[in-house]
Parts: structure tokens; sequence; C-alpha cells
């Protein structure tokens, strides 16, 4: 799955993590966004898909009593095998070790030490599952909203990386504005409307009225 990169309130929300976790990982280099990295105050971290994955699936290994000093290590090798291998490689869990597979049945690398019960853990499924978590929360919302004695069917698109929503009014071309919460984007949807009905009809917008006054 192609697409835009994705803020910290989507990834926490799609990775089903912590804060504290996706921070921690962030700056200690175990799954750092690798869209945008945050430089300072102000700035945002932005991940990829592949970066989501990553991240759900160093949860799934944590929950089988994988050490996280084992998971990094285990990553690292990793690493030197192929690209994104958090991502990508199915790998297998006993609470001691990870293992990955690779193409060859009969081969599989060991990135931690020897352990015994196996618990396989399919990266396959974590990333249908993401992707089908994607396309959830990035589903436009519509709304209906009553303008001057007409009602107006309003889009509500989700940013996911940003936040918030992009606001568009199909009916009215051109119409667009954005908000955080959807009550925010009902009072600026409205806004945006009476804006662009008085600039069609050639009208005076009614702060500018209220400002000559």
């Amino acid at each position: 799955m192609e697409m835009s990169g994705f803020g910290v309130a989507a990834a926490l929300r799609l990775a089903a993590i912590s804060y504290r976790q996706l921070d921690y990982w962030a700056k200690t280099g175990l799954v750092p966004p690798s869209i945008r990295q945050a430089t300072g105050r102000g700035s945002r971290r932005v991940y990829s898909f592949h970066d989501l994955v990553a991240l759900r699936v160093v949860a799934q290994l944590l929950s089988t009593g994988i050490s996280l000093p084992k998971v990094r290590k285990a990553a690292e090798y990793l690493k030197r095998h192929g690209e994104r291998p958090l991502a990508t490689l199915a790998l297998i869990s006993d609470g001691r070790r990870i293992v990955a597979l690779t193409d060859d049945p009969a081969k599989m690398i060991e990135a931690t030490a020897n352990g015994q019960v196996v618990v396989a853990i399919d990266v396959t499924p974590i990333r249908r599952n993401l992707e089908q978590g994607v396309t959830a929360i990035s589903a436009p919302r519509k709304l209906e909203l009553r303008v001057r004695g007409r009602t107006y069917e309003i889009v509500l698109t989700p940013d996911l990386e940003m936040g918030g929503y992009t606001i568009t009014v199909p009916e009215l071309p051109g119409c667009i504005s954005e908000a955080d919460t959807v009550p925010e984007a009902r009072r600026m949807a409205r806004d945006a409307i009476e804006g662009w009905l008085d600039v069609s009809s050639g009208a005076v917008p009614r702060r500018r009225r209220r400002a000559a006054q």
C-alpha cells in the first residue's frame, strides 16, 4: 500500500501502541519515521506504511516476552540481510529468540539466542490488518449543513499526516476549508459557504460590512 505519510496521531491509532513507545523507538532508532524526522519544536514526525508495519511487529514481539534489547539486536542484525526487515519478513519468536524465515523453507536466520517453544508471527496478516485500518480512518465523512435556508452536503476528508480534516462542499466549486475536529469543521464549513455565497452574489461579506460601520 503506497500512499502519503502518517502523522503521530494516525501512527498511534493504527499501530496500537502508546506515545511513549512511539517516541522512545523513534529517538533510539529502533523504528524511526522514514519520511520525516522531528527536527525541533513544532516539527512533525511522518511515518510510512512500512514504518507502521514495523511498529506493530515490534509491539507483537514484545508481547511474546522478547525483551526490547533483544528486539533491537535482532532488528539491527536483520537489516544486514535485507531492506525493512521488520516490515517484510515473516518472524518467529519463542520469548527468547527471534528467527526470520527466508525464501528457502529449509533455511532460517536466527537473530538472537537459542530458545525452545516457537510461536510464529507472520507479517502478512499484520500488513493486511493495517491496510484495512488505513482505509477505514481515511474514508471521507459526509455531513449536511443548513445555511441561509438551504441544506448543503459537506465532505470531511481526514488528513492522516497533519491531523484534522479538509472540508469541501461539492455543490460549490472552490469552497474549501480546514478544521481539527468535527464540531470545528461544521463552523468552518458554515463560514466558507457564507463567504462563497457572498462572493458569488457580489455582496460584501458580513464581517467586512461590520468593519465598515
